[in-house]
């Protein structure tokens, strides 16, 4: 075994805990540390780990808020990334697996051959293999968010929340990217799911709330974002006090493509299209609300080519 006792599997994620993360920003670059305090546990974990945490201690330029949100793509803690590609929860066993495999230069060598398109069959693929994929899942869907964040700037904290830090925790003592967990420190919203909507606001506020969403959606998609997750409970709906109108808060962009430079018009509009982010929000909304809320779309993105027709 490593020098870590049989109970490593246990997530050291913990209300009460305090978290010591590092950030790296500007040419040249500016290293420092960020002390939280974990408050609450945002479960279940999906596809990261999300928590509620007190800034303490900020040793660099950035200013959060005391009150933030942390989301660590955790591939170890991911619950339901494990189970969708269906590899066990993280043990001991897989730990030890894991980190020999990295020490030994195999991840490095593993996820070469995954970008350059080698043939590898994930069939045969072994403990080490199946953790060394997941770490490197999770720092794509890392790399997504915090580019849509960056494309998002004009939009943070009246659509989307304000984007204050890319953050890393080393899952291990010993220094090494394989072990890095990549995360971010986001703005904490304090509201709940329009997919609660009915539970939360009067019925006459439901086809206004419903269309500043549907108006918040298309306006993140003039950013050039295909976003593949969107959906009632990814938006967030906060009221400051009772005088002040709703706000509308999209969340979650990990799973995002982005428009490609030279990309056309036309080709754009098929992928978009397809994905129907305005539907998504729309006809689950109607359906949910039993006709209360009225949704006509905007044809926006109406694709016209013989597979969009064939549908």
């Amino acid at each position: 075994m490593h020098d870590n006792d049989y109970f490593s599997h246990r997530s050291p994620y913990e209300e009460g805990k305090t978290l010591i993360l590092s950030v790296t920003e500007g040419v040249p670059p500016n290293k420092y540390t960020i002390k939280l305090q974990i408050l609450r546990l945002i479960q279940p974990n999906t596809l990261s780990c999300v928590m509620e945490v007190d800034v303490l201690a900020v040793s660099g330029s950035t200013k959060p808020a005391k009150h933030s949100i942390l989301k660590l793509y955790d591939w170890r803690y991911a619950t339901q990334l494990r189970q969708d590609h269906g590899v066990d929860q993280w043990d001991p066993y897989h730990e030890d697996i894991y980190r020999t495999f990295v020490e030994e230069g195999g991840a490095k060598k593993f996820i070469s051959a995954l970008e350059d398109h080698n043939s590898v069959d994930d069939q045969l693929w072994d403990t080490a293999r199946n953790e060394t994929f997941l770490f490197d899942y999770c720092r794509d869907l890392h790399s997504c968010e915090v580019e849509a964040y960056r494309r998002l700037a004009d939009l943070q904290e009246r659509h989307v929340p304000r984007f204050f830090a890319d953050v890393r925790l080393n899952a291990f003592a010993t220094p090494n990217a394989f072990f890095e967990v990549r995360s971010i420190l986001l703005e904490f919203i304090s509201g709940y799911s329009l997919a609660d909507l009915a539970k939360h606001a009067p019925q006459s506020s439901w086809q206004r709330i419903c269309d500043e969403t549907i108006h918040t959606v298309n306006l993140i998609s003039d950013h050039g974002i295909l976003n593949e997750d969107v959906k009632p409970r990814n938006v967030l709906i906060r009221r400051r006090d009772k005088f002040s109108d709703y706000e509308v808060i999209v969340i979650d962009f990990a799973q995002c493509r982005f428009r490609a430079t030279g990309q056309s018009e036309a080709a754009w509009k098929h992928e978009k299209w397809r994905q129907d982010e305005e539907g998504a929000i729309g006809y689950v909304m109607a359906h949910k609300l039993s006709g209360a809320f009225d949704y006509r779309p905007s044809y926006r993105f109406l694709c016209t080519c013989t597979k969009c027709r064939d549908v």
